[in-house]
């Protein structure tokens, strides 16, 4: 428990400098407030074998921005040329990763993803996903960047 506690400490101490300055009479003040946020972060969220990859991570990030442009730009073809209707649908997903944490930060991330919405549990662990192109494989593409976020975030060991 030495390891996690001591560096959660040593990463807050850094945050405490980074914004307030290295002083004298910081440091002492930035200390004591780090190691009540360590003890306050380890008791709220115990430390886990879980850790992120951090070249998977950086993919995950980089390809958002591309997608969000793809995305984007199919939403304005779609707006702009009165040939082009949408086709928006409600489908019931079922996730890979267990109800908790892990799963409500997937789905946050899924939220940001232009054209899917999820939009709440169904029943029996399913998920309502909102997508504005019926016509894709919505539930392929789910799972494929579930598959991407846990493997970025090392939750699929």
């Amino acid at each position: 428990m030495a390891g996690p506690a001591v560096f959660r400490f040593a990463l807050l101490l850094l945050l405490w400098f980074v914004v307030a300055g290295v002083t004298a009479d910081g440091a002492a003040v930035g200390a004591a407030a780090a190691l009540l946020a360590s003890w306050a972060s380890l008791h709220l969220m115990p430390p886990t074998r879980d850790w992120p990859r951090p070249a998977a991570l950086a993919r995950l990030l980089l390809r958002f921005p591309w997608q969000a442009l793809r995305a984007g730009t199919e939403v304005a073809l779609i707006a702009l040329d009165p040939r082009r209707r949408p086709s928006p649908a409600t489908i019931a997903w079922m996730p890979r990763l267990p109800p908790g944490g892990a799963l409500d930060a997937f789905l946050a991330y899924a939220s940001l993803l232009p054209g899917t919405l999820p939009a709440g549990e169904i029943a029996d662990g399913a998920i309502a996903i909102h997508a504005l192109d019926a016509s894709t494989d919505i539930a392929a593409a789910m799972t494929m960047e579930e598959a991407r976020f846990t493997h970025a975030f090392g939750l699929d060991a």
